[in-house]
């Protein structure tokens, strides 16, 4: 305990911010190549996975099983199925969007259920993968940010649990440092989104609000430029006549301008149309569009008579406000650095969004200017409590575990509450300590964590190897060794550090297990108890991970 070092390096802190959990090494490489240079790194990204995570993926398999079915339905292209039971790779990970929509089409009747079930399981392996292991970890950190900005729930239905898939990869992952404005207009025009809040069922003679609202409170301008019930035509306007901020009026006005976008899902499309097919694509249906639309922030919308202009109007407004600058900065600020950051950062951000509006790497800009543009992403103590998801993969992260596809990803999703597609509200998870520190939250934390640890399932690795050999027999020095790779200084509650070596003589932990394997010549049994001693490492290292200085970043 006293050979570490008293507070956390400036490395650590500003890498502990920009992505899902410092490790030593990258301690050590920010250190010789500078702050700077590894921003710049991080930045300029391929289009897909770095080429060992696209290796690890590819490598990777999960069980399927299910019986046969030679039922047959009223479809008659149906042919049943055959009993599968093999050990699969991540296929779905690469599908094209209209071969994931056929998994969904075709369930009950070429294919059972489970495979709609598979999709989803993917995406979650991928999410706790890329994670942990993708070397660009601030596209990580961002495209989390993104997701959970624009938020969907995976539970809704089946549709939703296939297509957020389709949402991380092709609609948020490519664009997480592009242009605000081009995220939005994808988004929209997502099978989850549209899904999700209702839009693609919006009639033309009552068009639903759900998507309205949440579009402006939630994506846009923010709450706090809710008007209520005010008459819109006596709010205040700035010089270029734009509304300072919404009423429900315009929610009414926004509902109107996006009826029509919508989804095939085999409804009616008019009579010039007729039935629309049955692809879960979106598409632009006249007959569901309301005409109505009038004012929205002071601007008439009424004269924009072309497919989708109305919609495309309204984004293009939305984009471009003061008030969503303030809001969407605020909110990504405030992922870095708690909920009290400093106005300084604030400001130069939200100047940065807005001078950069129209610019196609806006979003990069005004992370550049978060982590770039002052020193504070090192200089300002710890600040934010790790949600149970950012805990978890920091914990594998600095003990240099790794995270393998297995079906426990979807069980520890459910028990945290806290991994992508997993908050049942569109409002996404609150960036407030005071939620993540209530009792419940910790503790679904840290037996997340444990528990996914120590199953010998999902969570593999060496950790033995990391050690040097002579800390086998010293829980001190060995306990020190784990907190220097997990937190990088020294936890100040020496009841917290005494309770640690404490628990390495128990039965479950490293010191017990240590002296069990050193008990044998045989070599089946010599590797045995090995997997036991790795597994009761990663879970004193996962004990480590309760101490406040792993919880705050």
């Amino acid at each position: 305990m006293h050979m570490l070092p008293l507070e956390p390096s400036w490395e650590r802190k500003a890498l502990n911010r920009a992505t899902f959990g410092c490790r030593e090494a990258d301690e050590l490489y920010v250190q010789q190549i500078g702050w700077e240079a590894w921003v710049n790194e991080q930045l300029n990204v391929p289009d897909g996975d770095d080429a060992e995570l696209a290796t690890f993926l590819a490598q990777q398999t999960l069980n399927i099983e299910y019986e046969e079915s030679n039922e047959f339905n009223t479809n008659d292209d149906s042919e049943g199925w055959d009993a599968v039971d093999e050990e699969r790779p991540l296929v779905t990970l690469s599908m094209s969007e209209q071969e994931l929509y056929e998994i969904l089409i075709y369930a009950g009747d070429r294919h059972p259920w489970d495979e709609v079930w598979r999709v989803y399981t993917e995406e979650m392996n991928s999410v706790y993968i890329r994670a942990t292991h993708s070397r660009f970890q601030l596209r990580e950190v961002m495209t989390d940010f993104w997701l959970n900005h624009f938020s969907v729930w995976y539970d809704r239905d089946d549709i939703m649990r296939l297509s957020t898939l389709i949402y991380d990869r092709d609609v948020i992952r490519p664009r997480v440092f592009g242009n605000f404005r081009d995220m939005l207009g994808a988004v929209a025009q997502s099978t989850a989104m549209q899904w999700y809040l209702d839009n693609a069922g919006s009639p033309a003679d009552h068009p639903n609000e759900n998507y309205a609202r949440e579009l402006m409170e939630l994506h846009t301008l923010g709450e706090d430029a809710y008007l209520g019930t005010v008459d819109p035509t006596t709010v205040a306007r700035d010089e270029s006549g734009i509304a300072v901020g919404f009423t429900d009026q315009d929610v009414i006005e926004v509902s109107r301008a996006f009826s029509g976008w919508t989804l095939e899902y085999g409804q009616w499309g008019g009579d010039e149309v007729g039935q629309l097919p049955n692809t879960w694509l979106f598409t632009y249906s006249p007959y569901q569009h309301n005409t109505e639309a009038g004012l929205f922030l002071g601007q008439n919308l009424a004269p924009m008579t072309a497919d989708m202009e109305q919609g495309e109007r309204v984004l293009d407004l939305l984009a471009d406000h003061p008030a969503t600058a303030e809001f969407v900065v605020g909110k990504m600020v405030r992922r870095f650095f708690g909920e009290n950051p400093p106005q300084e950062i604030l400001n130069r951000a939200i100047a940065t969004w807005m001078e950069n509006r129209s610019a196609a790497d806006q979003i990069q800009r005004v992370v550049e200017s978060i982590l770039l543009d002052g020193t504070e992403v090192g200089d300002e103590a710890p600040s934010r409590i790790r949600r149970p998801f950012e805990k978890m993969v920091a914990a594998w992260r600095a003990m240099g575990a790794t995270v393998n596809a297995s079906w426990i990803w979807t069980r520890v999703s459910t028990q945290t509450k806290d991994a992508a597609f997993d908050w049942p509200g569109p409002d996404g998870r609150p960036y407030v300590n005071g939620y993540w520190l209530a009792g419940t939250q910790v503790m679904q934390a840290w037996n997340g964590l444990y528990n996914a640890s120590t199953w010998d399932q999902g969570v593999s690795g060496d950790l033995l190897s990391e050690m040097p050999e002579d800390m086998m027999d010293s829980a001190i020095a060995m306990t020190d060794f784990w907190i220097g790779r997990m937190i990088g200084y020294e936890v100040a509650s020496t009841v917290g550090y005494n309770e640690l070596v404490d628990f390495s003589f128990n039965w479950a932990g490293p010191m017990a297990a240590f002296d069990w394997m050193q008990q044998t010549d045989d070599p089946e049994e010599q590797a045995e108890r090995e997997q036991g001693v790795q597994r009761n490492l990663r879970g004193f290292c996962s004990l480590i991970a309760t101490a406040d200085e792993f919880a705050w970043v």
